[in-house]
């Protein structure tokens, strides 16, 4: 009889740990001074203007859909907002070490990029049925001209399971910023806009390439809004792919394994 002991199963030292909202007052106190310092850099740098914050729910869940103009988006979207939102991140930020840790600590979670990832849209439905506010950025890529580009599929398999509002938010002149091919940012002004939500209900009878007009059309509305220059464009793009009958390209390949 061999009684060498079977070895226990390798532990993964990156895996994923939830210390988010609802850990805690170090992690409330950690969100907050992250937030304040947040504030103080976009103001002095970025002349950074924040319309229709009041739209935000004080409580409960809501789906915030914003279009991808930068590395700067996802703190741009939060730092005027008293309530915490919860993000998805790629995988491969998810190495361990401060990067990791700061990220558990301000509630983004995983996702794995280029193949389905049911775990990342199983997360995403959680929170949302915790009362939290989710974000994501429909686009999946961020714009190569500043316009609005095209609405992935798992966006409206997200909305219609999750049944919450929906609030679109367009951030505008984070391209000028600090745009995909730009190694470092520069100081150009910012514009950050939450639009009116969505109620669930007018949502539900939808298709999803239905939704995804709407999205982008409530998108280039708050562009033009904003007095944004790549309104416009955004229009032209629209009306060019729903003449070619491409009214919803899939993009968000990390949720729903298309190409």
């Amino acid at each position: 009889m061999n009684d060498t002991p079977i070895p226990a199963a390798p532990v993964n030292p990156h895996a994923y740990v939830f210390r988010g909202e609802g850990t805690g007052w170090y992690q409330i106190f950690l969100w907050c001074s992250f937030r304040l310092m947040m504030q103080f850099l976009a103001i002095l740098f970025f002349n950074i203007r924040i319309y229709g914050r009041e739209h935000i729910p004080k409580k409960g869940a809501a789906l915030l859909l914003t279009n991808h103009q930068s590395f700067l988006d996802p703190w741009l979207i939060g730092i005027a907002l008293y309530r915490q939102i919860h993000f998805v991140a790629r995988e491969s930020l998810f190495r361990g070490g401060f990067v990791q840790y700061a990220l558990e600590r301000t509630n983004a979670f995983p996702i794995k990029r280029g193949r389905s990832d049911a775990g990342a849209m199983r997360t995403c439905l959680l929170r949302l049925s915790q009362g939290h506010l989710l974000n994501l950025f429909p686009e999946a890529t961020r714009t190569p001209d500043g316009t609005i580009g095209s609405v992935g599929s798992a966006v409206a398999i997200i909305i219609r399971r999750a049944n919450v509002p929906v609030i679109p938010i367009v951030i505008d002149g984070a391209f000028e910023a600090w745009s995909r091919e730009r190694p470092l940012p520069r100081c150009r002004r910012i514009t950050v806009r939450y639009g009116k939500p969505i109620p669930a209900e007018s949502l539900a009878a939808m298709s999803a390439d239905e939704m995804a007009v709407l999205i982008r059309k409530e998108f280039i509305k708050l562009q033009r809004e904003s007095g944004s220059p790549h309104a416009a464009a955004s229009q032209d793009r629209l009306d060019a792919d729903s003449a070619a009958g491409r009214a919803r390209l899939v993009v968000s390949k990390e949720f729903s394994g298309e190409g």
